[in-house]
């Protein structure tokens, strides 16, 4: 079962915020999305990442990292399997979260 965006995100409902209004719009655990809406959502918030991580550590660093990756991606496109896709996004995501 889902979980509302309030138990990921510190945020109060009713205080006028954006995710509040995400919320108001969408429900709280975004049953109001379809799940192309969802992936959407979710590239342009991990493209948004994506970019202040490359602004704080610079050009070069993102070169490399983006060298090394792109054998690891091209591999992972063409041979795990579809349903295995999410499973990894939510494990990154859980190392992101408490890597600094």
């Amino acid at each position: 079962m889902a979980k509302p965006i309030g138990y990921y995100c510190s945020f109060t409902t009713g205080d006028g915020s954006l995710l509040d209004e995400l919320q108001e719009e969408f429900g709280s655990t975004f049953k109001e999305l379809n799940r192309l809406e969802k992936l959407f959502l979710l590239h342009s918030l991990t493209n948004n990442l994506l970019q202040t991580e490359i602004k704080m550590v610079g050009s070069y660093p993102a070169s490399q990292a983006q060298q090394r990756m792109t054998p690891v991606m091209k591999d992972i496109n063409e041979n795990l399997l579809i349903g295995e896709h999410l499973g990894l996004i939510e494990a990154i995501v859980n190392q992101l979260k408490y890597q600094r």
